[in-house]
């Protein structure tokens, strides 16, 4: 041991084995010191090391030809305090007749040498006769012993809270809940989470698992987070889903009066304080809402209405949203200061602003809107006022409070700290869409922790349409942020979940034109060290939404070259249901010339040849999906055949199937297809079996009663309504239904096969 020694760490052992030490460093290199003196010494540098760093050194002093003393320390500045007590509890007062700690400044050649290699505390320790020397070694070499047999601790790198956090988004975009549920408990374990941060992430993950009603019949919880000033994606969360689950469904009636009568019921009058302001945010569902609530004040403002109802896509149907005659609309020309105090009294202060900034300036005024500003905290609302401002009196402005002059100058220096420097180079286009000013800013290298940030509540605040409707405008965006390198690469790559959000959320059919977006999100997850199964869960996603939204041959191709790219990194028996998944939709889905089809042909082949690897493995299920594939794909029935010989006949007896005579299992998915293909397979597999699929979008009868009769119950959660999972969940009266994870025949013909076995 000694002689494999570093050395780097001769050094100070020459100068801890020198005189007055009588064992020297160099008897104990060629083995001429006494054997159980170079025990001891062995024994403790054993320890010496990395893998070690928290156990103690104990060298022994040595004079007359015996062991008179021992020198301890720790290995760094820490732990001092500790070695003393553990000293004491090992050898005490009973062997011990001296433990000190050796002074700094004391002229000791032995505790210098251990203080500059290792920087710590040291002691000296000795006992009061040979007896208690004898004693003392013994029990050293006990406690060096037990360290040895002391398992070694090994702390889990805690990932920064952004990269947890970026994690948890992609889980909850590929709809994977467990996933989502391990990051929310890598969160907690940074020790970083407060109170009101756990609460919104439980509602962040139910919100970004559609489990809307799930949100807004807790009332106490709404109630609760409704005091705070809530970020404003939590805040998108909570009216979301007020109003998926209380006022759509009226809305989708045309009747004005109803619907107006239902958000105040559900959503106004319990949680008024939620539409203190919007934040920027431009969801749908959450410019509504501020609409209505607006019409619901005793004067309603025309001007507030109209400005909300301009927010609303394209084509939006606002006839239901229009004033009510009851109510008296006033004239933004007739707004008073008391109108304004009102409003910003009462908490509203998206009112109060709008007020604030069309009554004459004055110190009073200009406070509030400044505190109007802080709590809204759009960049439109500061330009705003920062615009309005420049037209005040320079004598009215320098009246101010010190407090609000400082904020003042703290929204110009902000505004002038985000603008393009000067000579930039801005496109027309970033002058109106927010993404392609984020991603110019990227480009340049400028404030790129500011646009770390900003990117977090872009899927709320920040309009896509521009970008998503223009194809154009979608290939800019795509090859700058494609051509990114360094920081602002990883930035654009951590953003993925805002970016997917942003530009292709849940309610809105996806663009063509948006396809050069699509290609990059499939690129910068492809990419990426590690795919996660969110990550190949995503990469499916954009499989079928490239080929949905139509592509070109050399796009489908290169399509087909990147998707075996990823099938070889993750080709294993526990992706092969995703594998086989994909495989299907490309199938089912179109493909535009004869090279695409080769170009798929090559993909499933790979998937049959990387299964051939683990055929042992393989479950008549796996079977049944790859043989219906193979005749998708025109490859021959000896391909299937070769995976069945390859299986043990111990495997298959061990797989035998149990018998599902006169029962009934129901699938419920939206995927119409993989559902077709999942009765024929389980009928095949179980046969007297009978499967029932389900494809309703709402709660029906024949859904309800398929899922309280039948005697095994498959949801496919990722192709599936929510209204439709209450529904299930509501008739299944305490069963747990069978969770397939993914959308397609493979993925559902695993979970029932699991469940059984």
């Amino acid at each position: 041991m000694i002689e494999h020694l570093p050395a780097s760490e001769h050094e100070w052992l020459e100068g801890f084995f020198v005189s007055p030490n009588e064992l020297s460093w160099r008897s104990l290199l060629s083995g001429s010191a006494p054997a159980e003196q170079a025990e001891q010494v062995r024994r403790w540098l054993a320890h010496l090391g990395a893998e070690r760093a928290n156990a103690p050194l104990v060298l022994p002093f040595v004079r007359g030809g015996e062991v008179t003393g021992w020198y301890a320390t720790t290995q760094g500045a820490a732990g001092g305090y500790e070695l003393g007590d553990e000293l004491k509890a090992w050898l005490g007062p009973t062997w011990l007749s001296r433990l000190d700690r050796v002074p700094s400044d004391a002229p000791d050649p032995m505790a210098a040498a251990l203080r500059s290699r290792f920087g710590g505390t040291v002691y000296r320790f000795t006992g009061p006769d040979a007896a208690a020397m004898r004693t003392i070694a013994g029990r050293l070499s006990d406690f060096a012993a037990l360290l040895e047999r002391k398992p070694r601790v090994t702390r889990a790198q805690i990932r920064p809270v952004g990269a947890i956090r970026g994690d948890f988004e992609r889980a909850l975009l590929a709809g994977d809940e467990t996933q989502a549920e391990a990051m929310i408990a890598e969160l907690k374990q940074t020790g970083r989470l407060s109170e009101e941060n756990l609460k919104y992430l439980d509602v962040r993950l139910s919100a970004g698992l559609g489990l809307w009603p799930q949100i807004a019949r807790d009332h106490w919880l709404i109630k609760t987070l409704a005091d705070l000033a809530l970020p404003p994606q939590i805040l998108a969360d909570l009216i979301e889903a007020l109003y998926r689950t209380y006022v759509d469904e009226v809305e989708a009636s045309g009747d004005p009066a109803a619907l107006r009568e239902a958000f105040t019921v559900h959503v106004a009058t319990p949680y008024p304080k939620l539409f203190a302001s919007r934040r920027g945010i431009r969801a749908p569902r959450v410019v509504k809402a501020f609409a209505l609530f607006e019409q619901m004040q005793p004067t309603p403002d025309p001007a507030i209405v109209a400005s909300l109802l301009a927010l609303l896509p394209a084509g939006t149907d606002t006839a239901v949203f229009e004033p009510s005659p009851v109510a008296e609309p006033k004239s933004p020309s007739a707004t008073t200061l008391d109108e304004a105090d009102e409003a910003f009294d009462d908490g509203q202060i998206d009112r109060a602003f709008e007020f604030y900034m069309r009554l004459p300036p004055s110190r009073k005024t200009i406070s509030r809107l400044v505190s109007c500003v802080g709590t809204i905290g759009t960049d439109e609302a500061q330009d705003r006022l920062l615009a309005l401002l420049e037209g005040y009196d320079p004598a009215l402005l320098d009246s101010l409070a010190p407090a609000v002059a400082a904020k003042i100058e703290s929204l110009r220096q902000s505004q002038t700290d985000d603008a393009a420097p000067a000579g930039a180079d801005r496109t027309p286009a970033a002058a109106v869409s927010p993404w392609l000013r984020w991603a110019e800013q990227l480009q340049a290298g400028r404030n790129l922790a500011v646009a770390e940030r900003d990117v977090q509540s872009a899927p709320t605040n920040w309009n896509a349409s521009e970008i998503r409707e223009s194809s154009p405008l979608a290939q800019q965006f795509a090859d700058i942020i494609g051509g990114l390198d360094g920081e602002a690469s990883a930035i654009a790559r951590a953003a993925v979940p805002q970016i997917f959000a942003g530009f292709f959320p849940d309610d809105v059919k996806a663009s063509p034109a948006a396809k050069p977006i699509a290609s990059l999100l499939f690129l910068l997850i492809a990419v990426s060290d590690t795919l996660s199964r969110s990550d190949i869960d995503l990469l499916a996603q954009l499989t079928t939404l490239l080929i949905e939204q139509g592509l070109s041959s050399s796009e489908y191709v290169s399509l087909m070259n990147d998707l075996e790219d990823v099938q070889k990194r993750i080709g294993s028996y526990a992706y092969l249901p995703w594998s086989l998944d994909v495989a299907e939709s490309l199938a089912i889905l179109p493909s535009p010339s004869d090279e695409a089809r080769d170009a798929r042909l090559r993909l499933f082949l790979q998937v049959l040849g990387q299964a051939a690897g683990f055929a042992h493995r393989l479950a008549p299920a796996d079977l049944v999906s790859v043989d219906t594939l193979a005749k998708d794909y025109g490859v021959g029935s000896e391909a299937v055949n070769a995976l069945k010989r390859e299986q043990d006949v111990d495997d298959v007896a061990a797989a035998a199937l149990p018998n599902l005579e006169g029962k009934t299992i129901g699938i419920y998915t939206l995927a119409e297809a993989a559902g077709s293909r999942a009765k024929t397979a389980l009928e095949k597999l179980f046969p007297g079996c009978k499967v029932v699929v389900n494809s309703d979008l709402v709660a029906t009868t024949q859904l309800t009663n398929l899922a309280r009769t039948a005697d095994l119950f498959v949801f496919a959660w990722k192709s599936s309504s929510h209204q439709a999972f209450y529904c299930v969940k509501d008739a299944l009266v305490g069963k747990e239904p069978i969770w397939a994870p993914g959308k397609g025949t493979a993925s559902i013909l695993r979970a029932v096969l699991d469940r059984l076995n």
